[in-house]
């Protein structure tokens, strides 16, 4: 485990560097005067290891400008190999330095009709803009959002305070967001995070508390037993007064009671695999507990997802009524997420999610196919209103007149 440093107190425009490939024997005090002879430098703390205190081979350079910084980079940068070391040194800015120095700010709640020049006009008011970007969609529509970098810390500050929640634009019934742009290594942990809380929340799901996910199940949810789906079972009707009465108690756990004369499953049973349930229309299948599916058993499995193997093919289309146009899906879905989320009401064909061409972020709509339109009303009847990562989903037939067309 790295030692933390405690870096004295530097100035804002001081700039602090990562440098790799260090050899564990040089000191602070000769690294100084090896960095000192191409640019200004305030300081040098080797990273050293909590317990044995030994360099692990890399430490952080303090410059006092970004002049001075760049002049360090362009000079040791895969330039330099050190003796004792295997590779040239890496000379680079340390994590989220880039953006702080770039004083980039993030606005939200922007009308949609907002023009460059109106944004530019308003936020010039505080000092110098080197940039600004309005984010568009794939037609060239505003997303209601954009960056905009100033030349100082200052005049960034002075935006925000200004700004933030106090003014409302033209055509706009809410006032602006204007905060600190954030770092790459925030949005990966921001998007890391919401993905461990969907996958937890959906992963304490009970389908027999939750229904309205699952679907109304006349006989209840049919949870595994030892690996194997509740098949080729006995009728109810021809079990004793004792047994009855333990498998209402819920004696195998979680089994439902069929209904009288309900004999099983038409499928042969498969460990680990989508257990099919007895709906008053049908069987319709849903998936066990997730693990990896054989190969074998898939393919003998007609009501197995295409997207249980974790690949997501490319686009097919079902047949007339068996496509679903979806809107609402959470920002950080992709193509097999939303097919998982889909997979429970039948065979899926295909998923996609749509991405603006440009800045690669979800549209937040796609579509998904089934192999029967059966199957894609059983979803629309459960998924459409379903709250999913914080949206509630509308899901409804594509048109097919569409059918034959590329998305």
């Amino acid at each position: 485990m790295a030692e933390p440093h405690m870096l004295r107190k530097h100035s804002d425009d001081c700039v602090k560097l990562f440098v790799g490939q260090v050899p564990k024997h040089m000191t602070e005090p000769q690294l100084i005067a090896m960095f000192k002879e191409f640019a200004l430098v305030d300081e040098v703390n080797i990273i050293k290891d909590k317990a044995t205190r030994a360099s692990r081979g890399c430490c952080f350079v303090i410059c006092p400008n970004r002049e001075e910084a760049d002049k360090a980079v362009d000079a040791f940068h895969n330039k330099k190999t050190l003796t004792g070391a295997s590779s040239p040194l890496q000379v680079k800015y340390a994590d989220g330095e880039l953006e702080r120095l770039e004083h980039k700010l993030f606005i939200g709640m922007l009308p949609k009709n907002v023009s460059e020049s109106e944004v530019s006009a308003l936020f010039s008011q505080y000092g110098t803009l080197k940039d600004l970007q309005i984010l568009r969609g794939s037609q060239q529509t505003s997303k209601g959002c954009a960056f905009v970098k100033y030349e100082t810390k200052e005049q960034a500050v002075a935006a925000i305070e200004g700004l933030n929640g106090k003014h409302k634009m033209e055509g706009s019934t809410v006032p602006l967001v204007v905060k600190w742009a954030d770092t790459e290594k925030e949005r990966q942990a921001r998007k890391a995070q919401k993905a461990q809380s969907l996958a937890s929340t959906l992963a304490n799901v009970d389908p027999s508390q939750h229904p309205s996910l699952f679907g109304a199940l006349p006989m209840g949810y049919m949870s595994p037993y030892n690996g194997y789906g509740y098949q080729n079972q006995p009728a109810f009707t021809n079990l004793s007064p004792t047994q009855a009465n333990a498998l209402r108690a819920g004696s195998p756990r979680n089994y439902a009671v069929p209904p009288a004369g309900y004999m099983g499953s038409a499928y042969p049973t498969v460990p680990r695999l989508q257990y099919p349930l007895a709906f008053s229309g049908g069987i319709r299948p849903f998936s066990g507990p997730s693990s990896p599916v054989p190969p074998e058993a898939a393919n003998n499995h007609p009501a197995t997802s295409s997207t249980v193997s974790g690949s997501v093919p490319d686009h097919v289309e079902g047949p007339p009524g068996a496509n679903l146009f979806i809107y609402h899906i959470p920002q950080d879905f992709g193509d097999e997420d939303l097919a998982k989320a889909f997979q429970g009401f039948g065979r899926v064909l295909s998923s996609k999610v749509f991405v603006d061409k440009a800045t690669g972020v979800s549209k937040c709509f796609g579509f998904v196919s089934y192999d029967s339109p059966a199957a894609a009303q059983s979803a629309i009847n459960t998924m459409n209103g379903y709250q999913l990562g914080g949206k509630k989903l509308k899901v409804q037939l594509k048109r097919d007149n569409k059918q034959n067309k590329a998305y």
